[in-house]
């Protein structure tokens, strides 16, 4: 049995179109919005494919970075869509030049600069939002309690709907084919899932970033990785239930052996803050069914291995392999064998990046899969799951570690 990828909506009304050049900054020179080697994300090499996109500004407190990379650019096949490319140091400055200030802005920052509802140094959603700049945010959406982001998300909507402004999160698997087709096969066959358990198992050899490692910069394994199953999860079964969530850890006492050579990585990072190796959470989701996430950071390279499940009647769909070569395998209601779903092979990147364009040309959200508001509820179960874990740390998972 096959199916054909159909896409959900989630319609915000309110906002004008934009007729003419989409000019975009980028907050941030790092790689998620410049490509990196640890993956496949780069937001500028997708948006230079976009009509009608051009470059008015990139704001790093690395400037030398910040402008190698519009050097490059300009020699490359979309050079011209970066020859007025400004390089600022704050967005405060970007904000106060009108020939930079832009149509809309990629937040590509670590999480402790951004997602703050009063902190001046982190605030900037909402002075770039009443500014009345579109914003693409990236997960995580801060390293703050749950609830100040819920508040943060409150003001934002109240902005967004008196600015007229689009701003979206970057979810990318909800974009994918896997993802959708699993979507579509569920409503074809009337089914609610029961449970969903995802298995996420992370390739450590080459994060070298000091600041993955560290908890109180990047909020921890989940809210930081984790974050994209925990979406997914939503996306597929609905709201978390917070008195439900219980987890489990391996704390960071258990020692890995592949890990970068020092100062990187984790060397210098206190014991206190260091990231857990292991975390295992179920819960239940509003609508009854259960939940399951495993977390490891364990695996050698660079590669993942992750996988989720969900189990409904009659169904077992399996998504797997989503970052590197998806494949959607499904039994189906009175069948004891499986088959593979095929999918076409769409640049997710591409696909979000063109989702959030189009709404600002057009004033409707339909396909854009993750607002804001929507996305600070998988920050917030992120954040249950790190909380309850934080309760329950092995130190030692190895008794001749």
């Amino acid at each position: 049995m096959r199916t054909t990828v159909c896409r959900s909506h989630t319609v915000y009304a309110g906002s004008p179109k934009v007729e003419g050049e989409i000019r975009i900054a980028f907050i941030g020179a790092g790689g998620i919005n410049f490509g990196s080697p640890e993956g496949p994300w780069n937001h500028s090499s997708r948006l230079q494919l976009l009509p009608d996109v051009t470059f008015s500004a990139i704001v790093d407190p690395n400037n030398k970075l910040a402008q190698e990379r519009i050097d490059t650019l300009q020699k490359g096949e979309h050079g011209d869509k970066w020859k007025d490319t400004k390089v600022f140091t704050t967005y405060r400055e970007m904000l106060e030049d009108s020939s930079a200030k832009p149509t809309a802005a990629f937040i590509g920052l670590p999480p402790m600069y951004h997602g703050a509802l009063e902190d001046p140094n982190a605030n900037i959603e909402l002075e770039m939002a009443k500014a009345g700049v579109n914003l693409f945010v990236e997960k995580p959406l801060s390293v703050r309690p749950a609830a100040e982001v819920a508040q943060l998300a409150h003001e934002l909507k109240h902005i967004q709907e008196k600015n007229n402004v689009v701003i979206a999160v970057g979810y990318m698997f909800r974009y994918s084919a896997m993802a959708q087709a699993a979507k579509k096969i569920l409503k074809e066959h009337n089914a609610t899932p029961l449970a969903v358990i995802a298995r996420y198992a992370c390739g450590y050899s080459d994060i070298k970033k000091k600041d993955w490692w560290d908890v109180s910069l990047c909020g921890g394994p989940i809210v930081e990785q984790a974050t994209h199953f925990v979406d997914l999860m939503r996306f597929f079964a609905g709201e978390i239930i917070e008195d439900s969530v219980k987890a489990v850890a391996v704390g960071p006492q258990q020692k890995l052996s592949d890990m970068p050579e020092p100062p990187l990585a984790e060397a210098e990072v206190p014991m206190e803050r260091r990231i857990n190796r292991v975390t295992a959470a179920v819960w239940h989701f509003s609508s009854g069914a259960v939940g399951s996430l495993t977390h490891s950071l364990v695996l050698h390279t660079s590669h993942y291995q992750t996988e989720l499940e969900i189990l409904a009647d009659g169904l077992h769909l399996i998504l797997i392999d989503p970052y590197n070569e998806p494949k959607l395998k499904v039994r189906y209601p009175h069948s004891a064998t499986y088959e593979e779903v095929p999918l076409d092979d769409r640049d997710v990147y591409l696909i979000e990046a063109e989702a959030f364009v189009n709404a600002i040309k057009s004033g409707n959200t339909d396909e854009i899969q993750s607002l804001y508001e929507d996305s600070a509820l998988s920050y917030q179960a992120t954040q249950w799951i790190t909380a309850a874990s934080s309760q329950n740390i092995h130190e030692k998972s190895d008794p001749n570690a």
